[in-house]
């Protein structure tokens, strides 16, 4: 950032008291972790899930840090030029937007949030804006596109000041929209803060992210959101509503605020804003006629299944929010794939079969849904493969057991990411939850790398193998390490040995 005086960067804190500073202090930088202090910049001790940076003060002032912003009666006053903010926390989304020039204000945003279906969802959004030849943005699980190049990201929806860098680098490059993945994480932190968007989408609703939100409740409360504290009185808010009842809280929200609220459906809403008539579907995609508040469209796809025809007609909605002609979004729709490790085809040259599919679904929801969208196209055996992260909400852990031995005809229960919990104690959970019918059709393996290469040795060549779990990550997390593992290049190496 260039140098902002301290009165820009807080004035939106009315409630700051300066000491040993003033609001035309100069500071060159913002950040909220003490070992990414610049000299002359700024820190912010604000309190985060697991430390909190008023621990690190005197070591921010160590290390050259002009101003330090503390939370009244969180400590002591520091030997230093700081500020006393009311909730530094709090404070921090619309600093991080000052420091980064507030780029939000001059971008067209949309945001998707869902339990399933939001990286797809982005993807097409994004493509279609290249499409429409807009330079733009596109943030979330897989990456960060930034106009004219891919970064890796850390997190789905990023920290307030990571955040806003972004999309200040994006608007430096020329950007003019941005696509943005929406974790219900970062709407119950209020990452997004001061954001308001063009147009939201929501995908799905089905359960997650328990160990983080107490209730199923408090986790659609924060999906909303999304529609009610961040959506433009002026913009859109779409949901896919078919099995998804939870989508009327969402799209009511957004009719308070003013805001449009359309509903996008299968068929099933004959009502829905967004509607589509399915004439034709198969393993090479879906064709259907779409009917929108701005007329119809003749939609061509090449993903397959229900819960994708969602992801679409959601993003149809959202690329109308962004003012996106229908023509130019069923031309991107045509060609446009999605996300990595979404549904994603593994092949190797000179190899037949079986057909081998990597894909995310790490929730019961969505791997019921995938499995359902693969039986109708499978012509011998259907295979899944997936375990449960550790650490992170059992609850889940015999569901998706039962679902993969009911609706599979052979269930390999191996690793996901352990991370510290013994990878046979998830395995066990899994297992438990399958009924004892379908028992035979379970094979456990802990070694996720042993179970790939088993799962495609011992398929036939009419057999679909599908790989859930862990889509487009390229690692794999054992107690506290970090090792690379990529379900796609494991299963391209067990096709080759065929």
């Amino acid at each position: 950032m260039s140098a902002l005086s301290l009165g820009q960067l807080l004035r939106d804190c009315s409630e700051a008291a300066y000491v040993g500073c003033d609001a035309s202090t100069s500071v060159t930088s913002v950040t909220a972790d003490s070992r990414a202090v610049q000299v002359g910049g700024v820190f912010i001790a604000a309190a985060g899930g697991t430390s909190d940076g008023h621990r690190f003060v005197g070591d921010a002032l160590a290390r050259g840090a002009r101003v330090v912003l503390i939370a009244r009666g969180a400590i002591a006053s520091p030997p230093g030029p700081h500020v006393w903010l009311n909730d530094t926390r709090a404070a921090l989304p619309s600093i991080a937007a000052h420091a980064a020039g507030d780029p939000g204000d001059h971008l067209r945003l949309a945001g998707v949030t869902g339990t399933n279906g939001k990286t797809t969802t982005a993807h097409l959004v994004g493509a279609i804006l290249h499409r429409a030849g807009r330079r733009h943005a596109r943030l979330g699980t897989t990456g960060n596109w930034i106009v004219d190049h891919e970064d890796t990201s850390t997190f789905t929806t990023p920290f307030p000041i990571e955040l806003q860098a972004l999309l200040g680098d994006a608007r430096t490059r020329g950007a003019t929209d941005v696509i943005m993945e929406v974790s219900s994480h970062a709407l119950a932190q209020g990452r997004v803060d001061p954001l308001r968007y063009h147009a939201v989408g929501l995908t799905s609703f089905s359960q997650d992210h328990l160990d983080f939100h107490a209730t199923m409740a408090d986790y659609l409360a924060a999906k909303c959101l999304l529609a009610d504290r961040y959506l433009r009185s002026d913009g859109i808010a779409v949901a896919a509503v078919d099995d998804q009842p939870v989508a009327a809280e969402f799209l009511a929200t957004a009719r308070r605020r003013g805001a449009r609220a359309w509903r996008a459906s299968r068929g099933a809403d004959p009502r829905a804003e967004i509607r589509a008539k399915v004439d034709h579907t198969s393993a090479d995609g879906t064709r259907a006629r779409v009917d929108t508040p701005n007329g119809p469209i003749a939609l061509a796809t090449p993903l397959v299944g229900p819960f994708n025809l969602d992801n679409v007609l959601v993003s149809i909605g959202m690329a109308l929010g962004l003012a996106v002609d229908l023509e130019v979004i069923a031309e991107a729709l045509a060609t446009a794939r999605g996300a990595p490790g979404r549904l994603e085809v593994v092949q190797v040259d000179g190899v037949l079969g079986p057909r081998v599919l990597v894909d995310y679904a790490h929730t019961p929801d969505a791997v019921e849904r995938t499995l359902a969208v693969l039986r109708p196209v499978t012509r011998g055996k259907l295979v899944v493969l997936l375990g449960c992260g550790g650490d992170r909400d059992p609850g889940k852990r015999p569901l998706m057991g039962a679902i993969a031995a009911r609706d599979a005809d052979r269930f390999y229960a191996t690793s996901d990411n352990p991370r510290t919990e013994p990878p046979a104690q998830i395995l066990s959970a899994m297992v438990a939850g399958v009924a004892a019918e379908h028992r035979g059709r379970v094979v456990e393996e802990v070694d996720r790398a042993t179970a790939i290469a088993r799962a495609i040795a011992e398929a036939g060549n009419d057999d679909v193998v599908l790989i859930a779990g862990k889509g487009h990550e390229d690692y794999q997390i054992l107690g506290h390490e970090k090792i690379h593992f990529d379900d796609r290049e494991h299963a391209a190496a067990a096709l080759a040995r065929r």
